[in-house]
């Protein structure tokens, strides 16, 4: 399906062809001081991982949302070949993108660059899922105080619905069941969607958690799981 994107941007893949065969540098350039759909375009091609790091984080900063969105595609998570490094490189890129943005594409990409870790078998995998586990009770936190219900939506569709089956993020997520009463409740009524990829133990927790801190009764919320 063709994105919708403002005006400004039509015509942007008519450059992609001319732009792949662009050094980095001359990208970059693009990307500084181009116009509008020859940034998109020039973000559509670029290899991330050739641009300095200062200036990502400058654009993550500065650009208009519809580039910052391409800017967060074109992430190079799950690249094959890749040092175990450089996907921790880019975790970090992504979560400093989706604490500035709060563009779901950043938190995308930053679950794939963790699933990387995970399918190289790296050493680093299980610290950064713990530090991003940490890191996410933390942005649900100021995401609710503020009310930023698009945002809240986006974790739970992006996050709870897909990866409660890592240990981290299944704890963070039992702690804010605990701190918010409307998540509990949200798990209690609908356990079928957060809780069919964890085992009857961990159902039975999160539900008892649940029931614990604001949520419908446990032998309610676990009837309907069994879809009783």
């Amino acid at each position: 399906m063709e994105r919708r994107l403002p005006r400004e941007y039509s015509g942007w893949q008519e450059h992609e062809p001319a732009f792949r065969r662009m050094t980095t540098p001359e990208l970059v350039q693009e990307i500084q001081d181009g116009s509008p759909e020859r940034r998109l375009a020039a973000l559509s091609v670029i290899d991330l991982a050739d641009v300095a790091p200062s200036t990502i984080e400058d654009w993550i900063r500065t650009l208009p949302d519809a580039e910052a969105n391409e800017l967060a595609g074109a992430i190079p998570a799950q690249r094959p070949h890749s040092a175990c490094a450089e996907d921790v490189r880019w975790v970090g890129v992504a979560r400093l993108g989706y604490e500035q943005r709060r563009l779901p594409t950043f938190l995308v990409m930053l679950f794939s660059s963790l699933e990387a870790l995970d399918s190289r078998a790296c050493a680093e995998a299980a610290g950064e899922w713990e530090r991003i586990g940490d890191w996410l009770g933390d942005v649900y936190d100021r995401v609710v105080a503020a009310g930023e219900e698009d945002a809240r939506g986006d974790i739970s569709l992006f996050v709870f619905e897909n990866y409660l089956g890592q240990p981290a993020i299944f704890e963070a997520f039992c702690g804010m069941m605990v701190r918010h009463e409307v998540l509990a409740l949200e798990v209690s009524a609908n356990p079928a969607l957060y809780l069919l990829q964890v085992d009857e133990a961990h159902q039975r927790f999160a539900l008892q958690e649940a029931a614990a801190n604001g949520g419908i009764p446990f032998d309610q919320a676990w009837k309907t799981l069994q879809g009783g």
